[in-house]
Protein backbone atom coordinates (compact mmCIF):
# COMPACT_ATOMS: atom_id res chain seq x y z
CA UNK A 1 0.00 0.00 0.00
CA UNK A 2 3.05 2.29 0.38
CA UNK A 3 2.63 3.61 -3.34
CA UNK A 4 -0.73 4.22 -3.07
CA UNK A 5 -0.64 6.15 -0.04
CA UNK A 6 2.17 8.37 -1.26
CA UNK A 7 0.25 9.56 -3.78
CA UNK A 8 -2.64 9.85 -1.07
CA UNK A 9 -0.32 11.86 0.69
CA UNK A 10 1.01 14.16 -2.20
CA UNK A 11 -2.94 14.97 -2.95
CA UNK A 12 -3.70 16.11 0.62
CA UNK A 13 -0.31 18.00 0.96
CA UNK A 14 -1.04 19.86 -2.37
CA UNK A 15 -4.58 20.85 -0.99
CA UNK A 16 -4.06 21.49 2.12
CA UNK A 17 -0.53 23.11 2.44
CA UNK A 18 0.22 25.37 5.75
CA UNK A 19 -3.03 24.25 6.92
CA UNK A 20 -2.12 20.56 7.23
CA UNK A 21 -1.02 19.62 10.87
CA UNK A 22 -1.02 15.76 10.89
CA UNK A 23 -1.85 12.64 8.99
CA UNK A 24 -1.96 9.26 11.00
CA UNK A 25 -2.70 5.77 9.52
CA UNK A 26 -4.46 3.64 11.70
CA UNK A 27 -6.87 0.48 11.47
CA UNK A 28 -5.66 -2.89 9.83
CA UNK A 29 -3.09 -1.36 8.01
CA UNK A 30 -1.13 -1.10 11.71
CA UNK A 31 -2.73 -3.43 13.53
CA UNK A 32 -1.48 -6.29 11.49
CA UNK A 33 -4.77 -7.40 10.38
CA UNK A 34 -4.96 -5.55 6.66
CA UNK A 35 -6.44 -8.15 4.43
CA UNK A 36 -6.59 -8.23 0.53
CA UNK A 37 -9.87 -5.97 0.01
CA UNK A 38 -9.23 -3.74 3.36
CA UNK A 39 -9.22 0.23 2.97
CA UNK A 40 -6.69 2.42 4.25
CA UNK A 41 -7.81 4.15 7.08
CA UNK A 42 -6.72 7.69 7.64
CA UNK A 43 -7.23 10.36 9.95
CA UNK A 44 -6.57 14.30 8.34
CA UNK A 45 -5.93 17.01 11.19
CA UNK A 46 -5.77 20.50 9.94
CA UNK A 47 -5.82 23.87 11.65
CA UNK A 48 -8.26 25.51 10.14
CA UNK A 49 -11.80 24.45 8.78
CA UNK A 50 -11.91 23.97 5.11
CA UNK A 51 -13.84 25.45 3.11
CA UNK A 52 -16.13 24.18 0.56
CA UNK A 53 -14.04 25.07 -2.61
CA UNK A 54 -11.28 22.99 -0.81
CA UNK A 55 -12.91 20.19 0.51
CA UNK A 56 -14.53 19.47 -2.82
CA UNK A 57 -11.56 19.60 -4.52
CA UNK A 58 -9.55 17.36 -2.21
CA UNK A 59 -12.21 14.92 -2.28
CA UNK A 60 -12.57 15.37 -6.24
CA UNK A 61 -8.48 14.20 -6.24
CA UNK A 62 -9.14 11.47 -3.78
CA UNK A 63 -11.59 9.64 -5.53
CA UNK A 64 -9.00 9.56 -8.41
CA UNK A 65 -6.46 7.61 -5.75
CA UNK A 66 -9.20 5.06 -3.91
CA UNK A 67 -11.22 2.22 -5.47
CA UNK A 68 -14.26 0.68 -4.14
CA UNK A 69 -13.62 -2.27 -1.77
CA UNK A 70 -13.36 -4.97 -3.29
CA UNK A 71 -13.11 -2.91 -7.06
CA UNK A 72 -9.55 -3.63 -8.10
CA UNK A 73 -6.55 -5.66 -7.09
CA UNK A 74 -4.07 -2.60 -7.32
CA UNK A 75 -6.05 0.55 -5.34
CA UNK A 76 -7.85 0.48 -1.82
CA UNK A 77 -10.79 1.79 -0.72
CA UNK A 78 -9.29 5.49 0.97
CA UNK A 79 -11.12 6.44 4.06
CA UNK A 80 -9.66 9.69 5.26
Amino acid sequence: ISNQLSEVLSVIERHLESTLLAVHLYGSAVDGGLKPYSDIDLLVTVTVRLDETTRRALINDLLETSASPGESEILRAVEV
